[in-house]
């Protein structure tokens, strides 16, 4: 019986597009952590802006374990690898004005915005630069836990004309009148939840 075991499997010999593939899967945070440093043509698959259409640092433990301007850091690297092309970005804790705006500033194709538990986003400041520079591409906004007031969610989705889905979740300031009011108001937001309670939605 042959024991020999099978040869190590070089695998920073994979095409760049497979390992782009994988980084895809792998996520942003790990990638920026760990799997982007392991050898230069990782590195190389690492930087492509593919990698990087979709942020999410929402859930991962990393969320919980970093200082928020590590993570801020980390998010405006993987907004800068993008190169543009990012559709999606979610954040949990550590996203202020100033980082939202950076991802604003560069990112025209953003589709999906999802911020839980940010104190203190979408102040008069940023809700001024959303109406001078409309978030043209933008289809869902989902908010949890935000002080967010009626006023400055009117002005983010009055500059959002492809607006589609809202989802608001713990947004005190926001009462079910002006759930009733947005309603009439935004008739082609065809998707709206806004919940106060345990059933709150985990989007």
């Amino acid at each position: 019986m042959d024991d020999a075991a099978p040869p190590a499997r070089d695998w920073s010999s994979l095409p760049l597009d497979v390992l782009s593939l994988i980084f895809v899967r792998v996520g942003a945070v790990d990638v920026l952590m760990g799997a982007g440093l392991v050898c230069r043509p990782w590195l190389e698959a690492a930087n492509l802006r593919d990698v990087w259409r979709f942020i999410d640092m929402d859930k991962h433990e990393v969320v919980f374990q970093k200082g928020d301007a590590v993570l801020r850091e980390m998010a405006k690297v993987a907004v800068d690898r993008s190169d543009g092309q990012l559709r999606a970005f979610a954040g949990r804790l550590f996203v202020t004005d100033e980082l939202v705006k950076y991802i604003m500033e560069r990112s025209p194709l953003l589709t999906s915005l999802r911020l839980v538990s940010c104190f203190g986003v979408f102040s008069k400041q940023l809700t001024r630069v959303i109406k001078d520079s409309p978030l043209l591409e933008l289809r869902s906004l989902e908010v949890e836990n935000i002080d967010l007031r009626m006023k400055e969610l009117t002005a983010i989705l009055e500059s959002c004309p492809k607006l589609k889905v809202l989802g608001l979740c713990y947004c005190f300031l926001i009462n079910s009148n002006d759930e009733h009011t947005l309603q009439q108001k935004f008739t082609r937001i065809k998707t709206m939840t806004v919940k106060w309670d345990d059933e709150c939605c985990d989007y």
